[in-house]
């Protein structure tokens, strides 16, 4: 792991990393929300031919799948908190490639296709160091940590969790059926994924951090400590008791590999809820809005809860109207936020903006830093 934090990409890296190392604290630097602003770029070029269509080249060639990602950035223009990162994930769920499943790439996006169709061919599912996948990733992570090095973060792959593997890799109404009607065996699998996902992770981290400094993540949240990164958003249709019983033990699994563990979770799956927050090994939730949920200021109390319970807490993505009923609502300590807005200078004034609300929020409260 790089000592010497220095990025061409994030002139002002050291004092962001500052600003992060107080938010693992539960502290609140320069007494300002971590804010992570975003416009859209007016001025975004326009894409290669070949940056639109579908084919498996450009997600499994370095130099294309960098080119594709500079491109597809290049539509936000980011400011405060929001700092140049990326990782060599050509998808979400990636994990699921490297135990056997097929991926399919697409013009926009890349999804696996089922390989099993019940438990009884569970064990073709294995993660396999000789997976061509697998060693398509190691290729693609070792010429991103010499091309990103000294230049940009470079982030933890997007591995997934154990809903969205098991999901993709078997039809998905077999695997809902499964899960209901043969828990323990769905159980056994989920977590035998998740250990073995623990062990990708181990041959991943060095290779990944050995000219960075420390680990960020795709949300992008950045810790100087080992970081995982949890997803289940299939979680979404099953009952908190039903996942508790069958998908939490993999869950905790993988949340228990690292120093520090965050999870992307949606208000659609809030139902949940009381579960994550009784893992003590989960520090941080990602609480994204789902279109078809109510608004996402109606979602305060439950960010509140989770607040609380003591995690640390993400919201994403916050819309610019709505940023400062958020800040006066819940507690700036250990609290991040994606935030969109219309323009450059209508990001600048946003800064301006949350500095000032945190402020007077942390007065309310009586914090002192």
């Amino acid at each position: 792991m790089n000592s010497q934090p220095g990025y061409e990409a994030i002139p002002d890296w050291a004092r962001l990393r500052e600003r992060y190392l107080a938010f693992w604290r539960n502290e609140v630097a320069d007494e300002c929300i971590i804010a992570h602003i975003q416009n859209p770029n007016p001025h975004r070029p326009e894409p290669e031919p070949w940056m639109l269509a579908a084919s498996k080249e450009k997600y499994l060639n370095p130099e294309m799948l960098f080119a594709l990602q500079n491109w597809r950035r290049a539509a936000w223009n980011w400011h405060a908190d929001l700092f140049k990162y990326r990782t060599a994930s050509y998808g979400a769920n990636i994990f699921a490639g490297f135990v056997g499943g097929h991926p399919v790439f697409g013009e926009d996006t890349v999804w696996h296709e089922p390989v099993i169709n019940s438990l009884d061919e569970a064990d073709r599912l294995h993660f396999d160091e000789d997976n061509y996948y697998w060693k398509k990733h190691l290729e693609m992570v070792g010429f991103y940590s010499q091309k990103l090095a000294g230049v940009e973060q470079f982030g933890m792959s997007d591995f997934g969790g154990p809903t969205g593997w098991i999901s993709a890799l078997m039809p998905t109404e077999n695997f809902l059926v499964a899960a209901l009607e043969d828990s323990d065996r769905m159980r056994d699998l989920a977590l035998r994924l998740a250990r073995e996902s623990n062990q990708a992770y181990d041959i991943l981290y060095p290779r990944i951090t050995r000219r960075n400094d420390g680990i960020a993540n795709w949300m992008p949240v950045w810790s100087d400590q080992r970081m995982g990164t949890l997803e289940d958003d299939m979680a979404i249709n099953f009952s908190p008791g039903l996942y508790a019983e069958v998908f939490l033990p993999a869950l905790r699994e993988m949340a228990g590999h690292t120093e520090h563990t965050t999870v992307e979770w949606h208000d659609g799956c809030s139902q949940h809820l009381d579960t994550l927050m009784g893992v003590p090994e989960i520090d941080l939730i990602q609480y994204g809005h789902d279109p078809n949920s109510p608004a996402f200021t109606s979602k305060i109390p439950e960010m509140q809860r989770i607040q609380a319970s003591g995690k640390k807490l993400f919201i994403s993505c916050v819309e610019a109207h709505e940023v400062e009923t958020f800040i006066r609502a819940l507690d700036p300590r250990g609290l991040m936020m994606i935030i969109n807005t219309a323009s450059d200078e209508a990001s600048r004034q946003m800064k301006d903006k949350v500095s000032r609300w945190t402020k007077e929020r942390m007065r309310a409260l009586g914090i002192q830093n």
